[in-house]
């Protein structure tokens, strides 16, 4: 299935010292895992002396409806919240830095909006591609975990997966570009309803599904195997399941009546149709 690609960075990146540390300007934009580069600040030499991901630390990225109900799929434009979260030891500073992208390679780019909720200690950069990052007010805690939250507006259309790709910073207070770790972490978001923006290639070979409206059993008829996720309408996964290069059948009897939406997606291609259950 084509990918979005929603990366999530992090911050206080290539800081020389503490007044820099805390600009208000916020870290250098683009180095934590974004494509094409795929480079974080442990790579672009701004905070040395530790391997990416190796100091023990826990990172988490959750994403919540306007119901605060914690949700793995969007729906097209719904506004949803995310909240990162690092901890390491008993260090109190932190930084971060997030863009939502799609596509993968030289052809990704930011996609839906990112609004600021916390003009305090967040703030918004860039030209075609938007980063939300920490400002001077966002990097020092009372306690040992660093937290950010700011909002997400959904693309008008399914464009496919969000991927969540976050980095996090956290800082040793020295002043200085050594000791720091560095944290990443990933969160697959799938959109949900009819699949827009499939590029040239970027497509599975027909599927036949029938009957369709059904009452209890489907049949899926594929020319390759793939990975095929229904979605009803809020946008929650109903069923998940592997369709093989042959007649599958499938038991929906214990589904509502309503209408779903499936993505059926396979190394990075994609096809989206509906399935009503009577």
């Amino acid at each position: 299935m084509r990918k979005f690609i929603f990366f999530l960075f992090t911050g206080l990146c290539c800081l020389l010292s503490y007044q820099v540390f805390t600009n208000a300007g916020g870290p250098t934009s683009g180095v934590a895992g974004e494509p094409p580069l795929n480079e974080t600040c442990a790579e672009a030499g701004c905070h040395t002396g530790s391997a990416l991901n190796s100091g023990g630390g826990t990172t988490t990225i959750d994403v919540k409806d306007s119901l605060n109900n914690k949700v793995t799929s969007y729906i097209p434009n719904h506004t949803y919240t995310v909240t990162l979260s690092v901890a390491e030891g008993v260090k109190t500073r932190y930084g971060f830095e997030a863009i939502v992208m799609k596509g993968t390679g030289s052809i990704a780019n930011s996609i839906g909006s990112i609004v600021v909720t916390d003009a305090t200690r967040t703030q918004l950069f860039g030209g075609s591609k938007k980063y939300i990052m920490h400002k001077s007010g966002g990097i020092d805690f009372t306690g040992n975990t660093g937290s950010w939250s700011f909002n997400w507006k959904a693309p008008s259309n399914n464009n496919g997966v969000a991927t969540i790709y976050a980095a996090f910073n956290a800082s040793n207070k020295n002043n200085a570009v050594g000791g720091d770790k560095i944290y990443t972490q990933a969160l697959d978001i799938t959109g949900t309803g009819p699949f827009v923006g499939i590029e040239s290639g970027n497509y599975l070979k027909p599927i036949a599904v029938y009957p369709n409206p059904a009452q209890s059993m489907i049949t899926m008829a594929l020319r390759e195997s793939a990975w095929v996720t229904l979605y009803n309408s809020k946008g929650d996964t109903v069923l998940r399941f592997f369709v093989s290069e042959s007649t599958n059948q499938y038991d929906i009897s214990e589904l509502e009546p309503g209408v779903y939406f499936a993505n059926c997606s396979l190394e990075g291609r994609v096809q989206s149709f509906k399935i009503i259950k009577q």
